[in-house]
């Protein structure tokens, strides 16, 4: 019981930065305060006014009940997000929840909202106006994602705001850890030390001073204060790793270990029963079920109308390409599909006839000079992938997932890369998540392999919609 208690008073001091929990707690409340006050405005001082007019005669209510009424609801709705949890997994400001859980606690404090309202005699509100509220506000809290991210940033950089962090393992794996944390705008995960194991103990560096030993984790817990523990280490001694965990656990800070340590396993682990036995399951993809018939869904609605709305376009570009150069106007190869299925997939042609007759299969480059003049317009904006919406209508592809390689190059990297052949358990897609961060062309596969392998271990579609919406935006590496 004493352990249990200890625990417990262990977490709460390591919530020791109130000022995360703060801007959290007022951010909602001004997000649920000014919403509805905005609300008040559109439904009485915008054209909704002359279209839903109130009881006869026409009048305005007073603008200062509504704004007590959004003092009201502001207090619902952190009481709300505090009881649906969305307070405690966190780290600074970054929620560890899915939007969907906030706006779950919007309809749970409106509807109690209403419940309340429409039995009180003392006052007559706005139904409409409680009712716009509701979409005001689930816009308003995709601003405030938005908001809290830039103010995270800035509190990482000027050193308020942060996590006390150590890495355990090898000198060079640590460093190589620090690296990815600190690659963009700096990590709120700042390091203060290195804890070495086997053959490296004693190493330092330094911006990584050496603080000690495995052994030593829970005493350096305490010593300085640390909030997190990434175990590096090199995973061909799972055993040392296991000791090392048993010691993180025992030490209340919260602990983590790089996935390459376990290289046979999934990052999606879920928890069955067997007729009775207990299992851990290895989700290799959340991609399945209603998922599946979702993503489906999506990509027989947008291909479709994408090929009705750009045929102009298309016809356009086809009469381009003639003018341009000699050869077909489309381009059609072979490449390897989900399963390792092979297809052929649909293309406007942007280099010159058979441009690879005396090079062999090779990838583009900056001013690669096999490209066309149209073609390098058609490559620069992705244009000449207008085709393979034909591919998605036929079920070959998807809208989002891994691009598809040619078999050349499947059976090449298959046997340098890893987990390669994992890309080929979802779709292959017109665009994803390793193309809209600039891992395309001649760029590094090693790179492009693991973006596409994060697409396939966290699908969602929400994370369709953000690769769909960043490839009309971003163009990064596109030649």
């Amino acid at each position: 019981m004493n352990n249990v208690n200890n625990h417990s008073i262990q977490n709460t001091l390591k919530d020791k930065y109130f000022l995360p929990l703060f801007i959290l707690l007022l951010s909602d409340f001004l997000v649920f305060s000014l919403s509805l006050i905005a609300a008040y405005g559109i439904r009485f001082y915008t054209i909704i006014y002359e279209w839903f007019p109130p009881p006869s005669p026409p009048y305005i209510p007073d603008f200062l009940s509504y704004v007590n009424l959004s003092f009201f609801i502001g207090i619902v709705g952190v009481l709300v997000y505090e009881r649906l949890g969305l307070y405690e997994r966190r780290v600074g400001l970054a929620r560890q929840a899915h939007i969907s859980s906030q706006i779950l606690g919007i309809l749970v404090s409106y509807i109690f909202l209403m419940a309340l309202l429409f039995n009180y005699r003392g006052f007559s509100f706005s139904r409409l106006t409680v009712g716009l509220a509701i979409p005001v506000v689930c816009g308003a809290i995709v601003v405030q994602r938005s908001a809290l991210h830039w103010i995270q940033i800035h509190l990482i950089r000027s050193g308020v705001l942060f996590s006390k962090t150590v890495l355990v393992g090898p000198l060079k794996r640590c460093l190589q850890a620090n690296e990815k944390l600190q690659q963009y705008y700096g990590s709120k995960y700042q390091l203060i030390g290195i804890i070495g194991v086997g053959e490296a103990r004693g190493e330092a560096h330094p911006l990584l001073p050496h603080l000690g030993q495995a052994q030593d984790i829970p005493q350096l817990v305490k010593e300085y204060g640390i909030n997190n523990i990434i175990i590096s280490m090199i995973p061909n001694k799972p055993h040392e790793i296991l000791d090392v965990m048993k010691i993180c656990r025992e030490s209340g800070a919260d602990y983590r270990v790089t996935p390459d340590l376990f290289d046979l396993l999934s990052r999606r682990i879920s928890l069955q029963e067997v007729e009775s036995l207990p299992t851990i399951l290895f989700d290799e993809t959340p991609l399945c079920g209603f998922g599946q018939i979702a993503k489906r869904s999506m990509d027989v609605l947008i291909s479709g109308v994408t090929l009705i709305v750009t045929s102009p376009l298309m016809l356009l570009i086809a009469a381009l390409i003639r003018l341009d150069s000699r050869g077909p106007v489309f381009y059609v190869q072979q490449r390897v599909g989900s399963d390792g299925n092979k297809f052929d997939i649909y293309k406007f042609r942007s280099m010159i006839d058979n441009a690879e007759n005396e090079t062999g299969p090779k990838w583009a480059t900056t001013n690669d000079p096999r490209t066309t003049r149209i073609g390098r317009f058609l490559r620069r904006y992705n244009l000449d992938e207008l085709p393979q919406f034909l591919n998605v209508l036929r079920g070959d592809m998807s809208l989002v997932g891994p691009r598809p390689e040619r078999p050349y190059f499947v059976d090449k990297f298959k046997e340098e890369i890893p987990y390669y052949m994992r890309r080929h358990m979802v779709k292959s897609g017109i665009t994803g998540w390793a193309q809209v961060n600039g891992w395309r062309g001649d760029t590094s596969v090693i790179e492009r392999t693991q973006h596409d392998l994060y697409y396939v271990e966290n699908w969602s579609l929400i994370l369709d919609v953000k690769i769909l919406w960043k490839t009309l935006t971003s163009f990064k590496n596109a030649y």
